[in-house]
This record gives C-alpha cells, structure tokens and sequence, in this order.
C-alpha cells in the first residue's frame, strides 16, 4: 500500500489547515491513517533493504557506506597536490607522485579525452584503513573516489602504476558519464578497458597464453551489453578468476582495437558522450556484439 499524490496533497493541506477546522477529530483521522501508512511503506524499504544485501553480498553494502566517509584527513603530498595520503603513508604518496603523470597521460591518450576534473589519488596508511575507505580488501578501487591500499606496491612501482592506470581509466569514465551512467555499461567492457589500456594492471597473474587455453577450453566470458547496479554479470558467472576474466576482457578489448581502430576510437567518444553502450557500439561498427564475439573467438581458435 502507498501515499497515492492526492492523498499526500490531502496531507500538506490538512496540516495548514488544522487550526481552522470545524472539526479537528476529522484532522486527527486523516493524520493517523497516514502515519499508519507512512510506518508501512517505511518497514516494507527496510526489509527490501535487508534482502537486497543478502542477495548481491556484503560487498555491496559495506561499500555503499565507505563512498560516504570522509577524505579530509589526506594530506596534500608536498609536491604534487593531487595525490592525497593519511599520516604514516608519505613513502607511498611520494612513490605514486613519480609516476602519476605519465599514468594520466597514458589514460587521456588511449581513451581519447582530458580529464574534466582535477585527479585525486588518496593513498591509504594500512590494509585495513583502505579496506575502511573502500569496503573492500583488495590492491586499488574506485568508488567516487580514488584509493590506493599498500598492497599495490608489494610487487614493486612497476606493477603499482600498471594499478594506478587500471584505476584511473575507471576514473576518467566516471568523470565524463558520472556513477549512473557508468554504471550502465557491462563489467567486461569497464574492466577489459582499464586492463587494456594499462596494459595488463590488475591481470598480471594470468598471461595470454593461458587465456587463450581457457578459452580454446570452452570456459570464457560471454560479453552482455548493460550494466546496473543489481544484476551486473561478473567472474563466478562464467567460472573464472577475477585475473582471468579481466585478461579475457581486455583481449576482446585489443581485437575490437586493432581491427577497427577508427571505429574504436569512435565507440569511446560515443560513449563518454553518454550514448548507450550498445548503440554505440553498433554505429561504430555496424555489427552486433554478438557478431563481433564471435569473430573473436574464430580467430583465437585459428591463430591463437
């Protein structure tokens, strides 16, 4: 049951009404059948809520409540403002100011545009502080904002800016399409984008050749074409390992490159203009994803 828009509109004029009624009681009437209302559709979002958690995972939920905590605790590293750290994590900051640069230049070259707004790297002191600031433990994410964990440098600088593109490829979509709209778009084409475009960041344990294996194999990405928050296909759907799928992904991502680099460029500028992914995707290629799938996986199993 819910407030129809004339019994709300019967609500606000009850309530200016209520000292010039001739009959209050019929005032108090109205006023409790709709709190009764009110206090129904309230339990009803709560266990929606509840349920919605159970269904997409912990994940979800917790990161839901770290896009809300509050950054004003980086401090602006002393030669590069644009990257942010907590107190304890200055070699890191300064570690990630050496190659910042290059690592937006490399994003706004690749994926055809300037930033819109200024870059903000927050590098986080601990495992744990990330995992706070992200709601998940993992080397580097973004949410409206960009985080680094100490975990990206375990394995040296190199494999860091190779995460430090990943994710700011993430960021510059965001910052041309804004969270829903992002949010629209498949996860294989988010993921096997900033994969490609770093060339293997957040991929680096999976080589092509044992991509190629697992496709030739039967067990690959089936590549949709939307997005949302809900229902969004990823890794465990096809049975691969997050390294996997991106791997996968970003090799698709390469074939639609190298085969139609005009029409690849046009796909992401019609994309960052904020046209759907696929129609996009069909006035640059003029071919169906399904199609183009297809190809790729023909000419893995003739030349891979």
């Amino acid at each position: 049951m819910t407030i129809s828009g004339v019994e709300f509109a019967l609500f606000k004029s009850l309530i200016k009404r209520q000292n010039t009624l001739d009959e209050p009681v019929l005032f108090i009437l109205h006023l409790n059948e709709m709190i009764k209302k009110l206090i129904k559709n309230t339990a009803l979002l709560l266990l929606v809520a509840v349920n919605f958690s159970s269904l997409i995972g912990c994940t979800f939920s917790r990161q839901c409540i770290s896009s809300l905590r509050s950054t004003d605790d980086f401090i602006p590293q002393r030669d590069d403002n644009r990257v942010l750290f907590e107190l304890g994590a200055e070699e890191y900051a300064n570690r990630v100011v050496s190659f910042l640069p290059s690592a937006i230049q490399t994003v706004e070259e690749i994926q055809y545009r300037s930033f819109t707004k200024p870059v903000r790297v927050h590098v986080c002191r601990s495992i744990e502080s990330f995992t706070k600031m992200y709601g998940a433990n993992v080397r580097a994410g973004v949410l409206t904002k960009l985080f680094l964990s100490p975990r990206v440098f375990e394995d040296g600088d190199e494999i860091a800016k190779m995460y430090l593109i990943h994710e700011l490829s993430h960021l510059h979509i965001l910052d041309q399409l804004g969270n829903y709209k992002m949010n629209e778009l498949p996860v294989w084409f988010k993921e096997g984008l900033a994969t490609y475009v770093s060339n293997g960041g957040g991929a680096q344990t999976v080589t092509e050749k044992q991509a190629i294996e697992s496709i030739k194999s039967g067990k690959y990405l089936v590549p949709d074409e939307t997005g949302g928050f809900i229902f969004q296909k990823y890794p465990g759907d096809w049975e691969l390992t997050h390294h996997m799928f991106y791997r996968q992904s970003m090799m698709f991502i390469n074939y639609l490159a190298t085969t139609n680099p005009s029409g690849f460029r046009k796909l992401l500028l019609d994309i960052e203009d904020g046209e759907g992914f696929a129609k996009a995707l069909k006035a640059s290629y003029n071919k169906e994803l399904e199609e183009l799938f297809d190809e790729f996986l023909h000419n893995i199993n003739k030349t891979g």
